[in-house]
């Protein structure tokens, strides 16, 4: 097949070449790993700079010593007999509000009950502040509890009542009400470290847990992965079409002259400094030939007609130029070396604009 034909063939089928799509590709990787790397940066100095007490969530949090229950347990072996069929595994005696109560744990789940009732633990409200008034050193008062209807990040066996404390820092005591345990403190500050953690470890979806390896990260390494590995290509594609080259090797002038002409053949200018592409030879000084992109192979509005001999087209040229186009010689002028040549404009604008002084 003729070089001709395979140009035909590649603009009938509207193919981008392989390296602009990469390029793309590249861009938007380098977008989204970029993103998360100044997240991470943002969010790490934030930890190193922001004191660890303003964060912290127990700052009025305070362990109440456990007195002993004012009530004498009952015996055990009903309750054990009870649920002796779901696979016993242990039976604890603790207390709650200085009331004893026994902890059964069973191969199905746990429960709670009154040590001198043998009856399920049950919580009031009085109850509930009761407790949280012990795990609370601060001088803000509690509020009624709260039932939360919506899911929360707390291990809980039961409903989770929360009480808010008026003080300086908006304190939030979580409570779970089928055992009287005091889950967590939280508060105004304590949510900004929660909100930073979120930021630094990905963890946007509510089910990721505690666990670092999740879905999220592993899709941001992988990008990492194929932005390195689409940025390894990129360099070897564009050192290959002559695009990229060794400073200390790339040579810095030309020696020659570049005649440039217009449509209609009749000479329109000379360059005798050559450096870099063929657009930036022509520009040097002052803006002759313009473009949206400045240089960058997106507008195609630099295009020339080599007289003879042109270069063999590059990705950019491939794709910003027409079969036709490339078949007449006409190259993108940003994308090639400058060497002597003669070139030709290729449209009407481009002798519109070009400066009336050098006509």
């Amino acid at each position: 097949m003729s070089f001709s034909n395979k140009l035909n063939t590649s603009t009938a089928d509207s193919r981008r070449p392989i390296g602009l799509i990469l390029q793309t590709l590249h861009k938007w990787l380098g977008l989204i790993v970029g993103l998360q790397l100044l997240i991470w940066i943002v969010t790490g100095l934030a930890f190193n700079l922001i004191d660890e007490q303003f964060l912290d969530a127990n700052q009025y949090r305070t362990t109440h010593q456990t007195a002993s229950p004012t009530t004498a347990p009952a015996p055990a072996a009903n309750l054990l007999q009870q649920y002796q069929a779901e696979g016993i595994i242990e039976l604890t005696l603790t207390s709650v509000l200085e009331r004893a109560v026994y902890t059964l744990i069973t191969a199905q789940q746990t429960r709670w009950f009154w040590a001198d009732s043998l009856q399920p633990l049950s919580l009031n409200d009085a109850e509930i502040l009761a407790i949280a008034k012990q795990s609370y050193s601060g001088s803000g008062e509690l509020s009624a509890p709260q039932i939360l209807t919506h899911e929360t990040p707390f291990d809980a066996s039961g409903p989770v009542a929360m009480l808010i404390a008026a003080d300086e820092v908006g304190t939030r005591i979580y409570i779970d009400t089928a055992s009287g345990t005091v889950l967590a403190h939280q508060n105004s500050q304590s949510d900004l470290k929660d909100l930073l953690f979120m930021l630094h470890f990905m963890d946007y979806a509510p089910d990721n847990g505690i666990g670092f390896n999740h879905l999220l990260v592993q899709l941001v390494s992988i990008a990492a992965l194929l932005l390195g590995l689409s940025g390894i290509y990129i360099l070897g594609h564009k050192f290959h079409q002559g695009q990229l080259s060794l400073p200390f090797l790339r040579r810095k002038t030309a020696i020659g002259k570049l005649v440039l002409f217009t449509q209609d053949a009749q000479l329109l200018a000379e360059f005798t400094e050559l450096s870099g592409t063929y657009l930036e030879s022509i520009n040097q000084g002052r803006e002759r030939l313009r473009t949206q992109c400045g240089g960058g192979g997106r507008c195609g509005l630099c295009k020339l007609r080599f007289v003879e001999q042109p270069p063999a087209p590059n990705d950019y040229d491939l794709d910003k130029l027409t079969a036709t186009e490339l078949e007449q010689g006409i190259r993108l002028s940003c994308q090639h070396e400058a060497s002597p040549r003669k070139l030709a404009l290729v449209t009407k604008a481009q002798h519109r604009y070009w400066p009336q002084l050098e006509r």
